[in-house]
């Protein structure tokens, strides 16, 4: 298995490249050289104990930044080895709050945390290698120690801006109002691996600022971000802290990291951006104002949980993919049961994989033999993370030389690497299979054992046709069967012939059904209008925009007078340019509000692609549209933003050309140009 590693470009100290057990005996003796000199005295016998022996070795002979570590932090370590790991992490916990204080820029923090989660790390490393603490132990100590430097980090950002008049508010215990952090992720679920990778979302209030404060909490806080990606991950040269994650970016220089809670409510509120309502739907508040951070999950539960299913297809194949880190089908089985049991069971959500394995076995969710196994697996490759991390010293999931097999195979207690990879690999493939079948849920198991139906066939027969469930689809299609008795003289057998073969055809069969069975129910005179645009040719076109542009195409039936859009007829006097299209489809006015213009660009963006799928419109004039109404939006939007803050203010936006402008998902590079004024308000 290969494996991701974020490493140093360089090393503090040269380190022998090749991990070599034949020189742990060397090491060992060095070591405790130097932990006598730190002791003042030798700590005789205690050391010679023989699973402090082997520990010893394993360290010295099977990693190489645990051991260089330990060589640098000499009494640190032979504490842990002799004491436990409880006195370091103490002394760790004392070190961190004696920085409530401190002040500086990132690499004044960097330097501050790194020497205080070394210590940290040599001593949980230990316990874990020795056996003192179990893997599960450990993680748990890991996560306290990350939140604890979260706080630290965040405090020491907040008050220095404070101290430089960027940020006008008052520090309550160290912590600024209206600002809290968020874990995701591992770090949410307290299944933290040394190195991270740290799932963090840091929030702030932008409406505790007016006017001039406002703009410059912003600039604050984008230079916060910045510095806390830095503080963690270190400079170029630098052994990490910890690899950062965030939902809202790639974090690029702290890009996504630190975010206005309106930014994130309305993320929240977009119907597409799912991925981030699932990372917030398992997050929690670890560090800074805990009451306001309360507060907003409270208030985003509703935006979260409430309006439709958390999972989607995108969230299905999220949950299907495959990575280099072993963790990664156990994390999905896990994920998958906190987002379709954490509406109705909230400790759900932040539960580890473990708990939640027990916890599905529990209340019914999981086979209890399945929980078990995947528990196990679990706990394994976490393992495997977590012995990789101690030996590089960075973000790894796995070995990635023949030295790093022998290193890693030992750490975890396995004679070879060939055994620990078979071991690795059947768990994995018994995490998918499981995954694999909670996916399918329990109707799956019921189906071997159903008798025979009133058209078995008709079910192989959807389903060969890519449908994914064939039963559930056969009686939707009865449902509209009497949709159509109901009509009126309108037989089915006359809007049916060839359609579910062409929903078959579209990319995505399954949604254009539910998109279809919505139309069918919202409209009153669908069913006779589906049957008029069968004998035009209309319906085919209807069918493949519902099956390949759903998400686009769904704001059409989403109400009765939308709906009625889907059959209009269409043809020569479809627009072929933006311009033309403008003419057709007029902004609302601006007394109308944004909403409406925010529902006029969702209707226009749908109509395009309606009639891009019926072939009524190139692709090159479909493009032409939604850049004009892109521009459109976006001119409407300066103009109620320049309104609103002074209507003769020299501002003017610009838009840069490229490929996709207007595209819906891509990127919109915008600027600003101002003329004349007082600098600052430029």
């Amino acid at each position: 298995m290969s494996s991701y590693v974020r490493a140093p470009h360089a090393h503090a100290e040269p380190l022998s490249e090749t991990i070599d057990p034949t020189r742990a005996a060397a090491a060992a003796q060095r070591w405790r050289r130097a932990l006598a000199e730190g002791l003042g005295q030798d700590p005789g016998a205690a050391l010679d104990e023989p699973r402090r022996m082997l520990a010893m070795l394993k360290v010295f002979g099977s990693t190489r930044r645990l051991a260089d570590l330990c060589l640098r932090y000499p009494v640190f370590a032979g504490e842990a080895f002799l004491n436990g790991p409880s006195a370091v992490l103490a002394q760790a916990a004392r070190d961190l709050t004696a920085l409530s204080g401190g002040v500086g820029a990132a690499d004044a923090l960097y330097a501050a945390l790194a020497p205080i989660k070394n210590r940290a790390d040599i001593a949980i490393a230990i316990a874990e290698i020795s056996s003192q603490w179990t893997t599960a132990q450990a993680t748990t100590a890991r996560t306290d120690l990350a939140e604890r430097l979260v706080e630290t980090a965040l405090g020491w950002l907040v008050r220095g801006a404070v101290n430089r008049g960027e940020l006008p508010v008052s520090l309550d215990e160290g912590a600024a109002k209206g600002v809290f952090a968020l874990a995701g992720g591992d770090f949410s679920a307290e299944d933290l691996a040394p190195h991270g990778p740290l799932d963090l979302l840091v929030v702030y209030n932008a409406d505790v600022f007016d006017g001039q404060a406002k703009r410059m909490a912003e600039r604050a806080f984008i230079r916060i971000s910045a510095e806390l990606r830095e503080a963690f991950e270190g400079k170029p040269g630098d052994y990490p802290i910890y690899a950062v994650r965030t939902p809202l970016g790639n974090c690029v220089n702290g890009q996504g990291l630190v975010e206005s809670a309106a930014r994130v409510t309305a993320a929240l509120s977009n119907p597409q951006q799912n991925p981030v309502k699932r990372w917030c739907a398992a997050s929690r508040v670890v560090a800074g104002d805990r009451r306001t951070g309360g507060e907003f999950l409270e208030a985003a539960e509703e935006l979260i949980w409430g309006k439709g299913e958390l999972l989607g297809e995108n969230g299905r194949a999220e949950l299907q993919k495959m990575s280099d880190d072993p963790r990664q089908p156990f994390r999905a089985a896990a994920n998958l049961l906190r987002w379709s049991l954490g509406r109705s069971r909230p400790f759900f959500r932040a539960l580890s994989a473990r708990e939640v394995f027990d916890a599905g076995a529990e209340t019914g969710a999981v086979p209890a033999d399945v929980a078990a196994r995947l528990s196990v697996g679990a706990e394994l490759a976490q393992t495997i993370v977590a012995r990789a991390q101690m030996m590089k010293g960075a973000a790894a999931f796995g070995a990635a030389t023949a030295d790093e097999e022998g290193a890693l195979a030992s750490l975890c207690n396995y004679s070879d690497y060939a055994s620990l990879a078979a071991a690795r690999d059947g768990a994995i493939a018994d995490a998918r299979n499981a995954l694999v079948r909670l996916l399918e849920g329990p109707r799956a198991d019921f189906a071997r054992y159903r008798a025979a139906e009133r058209n078995p066939d008709d079910v192989d027969k959807l389903q060969d046709l890519g449908f994914r469930n064939g039963a559930g689809l056969s009686t939707l299609i009865d449902g509209w069967a009497e949709l159509c008795a109901a009509g009126g003289d309108i037989r089915f057998s006359e809007i049916a012939p060839g359609l579910l073969t062409a929903f078959g055809e579209t990319q995505h069969p399954d949604e254009a059904v539910r998109l279809f069975d919505r139309m069918l129910k919202i409209e009153e005179n669908s069913v006779r209008n589906v049957h008029t645009s069968t004998r035009t040719g209309v319906r085919d076109g209807l069918i493949d925009a519902l099956g390949c542009f759903g998400a686009a195409v769904e704001p059409l039936v989403e109400t009765a007078q939308a709906a009625a859009t889907l059959f209009e007829p269409r043809g020569p006097e479809t627009p072929k340019s933006g311009a033309e299209w403008l003419n057709r489809h007029a902004p609302p006015k601006p007394a109308e509000g944004l909403a409406a213009l925010g529902q006029w660009r969702r209707e226009q963006i749908a109509r395009v692609a309606l009639c891009a799928a019926a072939g009524d419109m190139t692709f090159d004039a479909a493009a032409s549209a939604l850049g004009a109404v892109h521009v459109a939006t976006l001119k409407r939007l300066f103009d109620d933003a320049r309104e609103s803050v002074d209507p003769a203010l020299p501002v003017a936006l610009h838009m840069f050309d490229g490929p996709a402008r207007g595209v819906p998902g891509y990127n919109a590079p915008l600027g600003f140009i101002a003329d004349g004024g007082d600098a600052e308000k430029r």
